[in-house]
């Protein structure tokens, strides 16, 4: 019944997402980094990350900043629409002078961005992840909607509120230099990497995937000349404002992450198990892997780990991580 309540609305919004993905984008750089130099050995992260909370209501399409990301995480928000946390790290990303429409906090985002030590940003949220982002030990929270923080944001006036918030690297750096926070340990940040598989590699491989409604499914395709998967809102593709660039990640995770609505809630929000395990399909050098995730709780970052038990070693660049209700909404052909 919660499904069917909200799918005459879900496929409204859809239409304006195509209306939205297909604008003009604003005026192109050539100083995008080609998606290797995004990448995260382990051990060579000394800032704490950025985790930065990213709408994507059709109204903030298109987004600024996700193409430069480390990591992405896509996951539920409420009523079938996603929400992406965006992983910026000193010294590997490239320092952004817009990053955003910067949207609420969701727990399960929380954990994910405890396990990266990082610097969470995010306006409001709900409360359970409010709490958690506060108390945190191994995050400093800087709120768009608190005092301390409010300086930091920017509103802009091509777009309504509340799809309009946007931060840089330089405001979170110095947001982060006033907490005078002690830096933790980082040295067990990152993945392990490894070379890209040489060529010839597969020439065609496209995978798909929904959350709740299939009407609303997102899309990769495989480009077997740069070892990469290029992000499709349906059949259309997802660029970045700033660059007009289509979005492009040399790993694509889908993580299997049951959702359940949280009881009482009047938003009708839902909570995610993101501690523990469960299954996950890697898509790397045209070939899709079964795997395994696991993540502790507090510092525990997300790991993956093959049939063997053995630790997956992902190619040099971007990470793409989704994570949906049931593999079952994974389509590969």
């Amino acid at each position: 019944m919660r499904r069917n309540l909200y799918r005459t609305g879900l496929v409204l919004l859809l239409a304006l997402a195509v209306l939205a993905s297909a604008a003009p984008a604003t005026a192109r750089t050539t100083s995008d980094p080609a998606p290797g130099s995004l990448a995260i050995p382990r051990g060579s992260v000394t800032s704490r990350p950025y985790a930065v909370m990213i709408d994507n209501h059709p109204k903030a399409y298109p987004q600024t900043g996700l193409n430069q990301a480390a990591i992405v995480f896509e996951a539920l928000a409420e009523f079938g629409i996603t929400r992406y946390m965006a992983i910026y790290v000193p010294g590997i990303t490239p320092e952004l002078q817009t990053i955003g429409p910067v949207r609420s906090a969701r727990s399960y985002f929380v954990e994910w961005a405890k396990g990266l030590r990082g610097v969470y940003v995010h306006a409001g949220g709900a409360p359970d992840a409010l709490t958690m982002a506060r108390t945190s030990v191994e995050l400093v929270d800087m709120d768009a909607l608190r005092r301390n923080a409010g300086n930091a944001f920017r509103r802009s006036s091509d777009r309504a509120a509340p799809h309009n918030l946007y931060t840089s690297s330089a405001a979170i750096a110095s947001f982060l230099e006033a907490q005078q926070s002690e830096t933790p340990n980082l040295r067990e940040i990152g993945f392990r990497l490894k070379r890209d598989t040489p060529a010839p590699r597969p020439g065609v491989q496209r995978l798909s995937y929904y959350f709740i409604y299939q009407e609303a499914y997102v899309g990769w395709r495989y480009d077997a000349a740069s070892n990469s998967y290029l992000y499709f809102r349906q059949q259309r593709p997802h660029v970045d404002a700033a660059s007009g660039e289509q979005l492009r990640f040399k790993n694509v995770v889908v993580l299997e992450v049951p959702e359940r609505p949280i009881p009482g809630d009047p938003k009708q929000r839902i909570q995610q198990d993101v501690i523990g395990e469960g299954q996950a399909r890697v898509f790397i050098d045209g070939q899709m892997l079964e795997a395994t995730w696991r993540k502790g709780a507090g510092f525990a970052q997300l790991r993956l780990f093959d049939r063997n038990d053995r630790e997956i070693a992902l190619n040099r660049g971007p990470i793409w991580f989704a994570a949906i209700p049931s593999l079952k909404n994974l389509t590969v052909e």
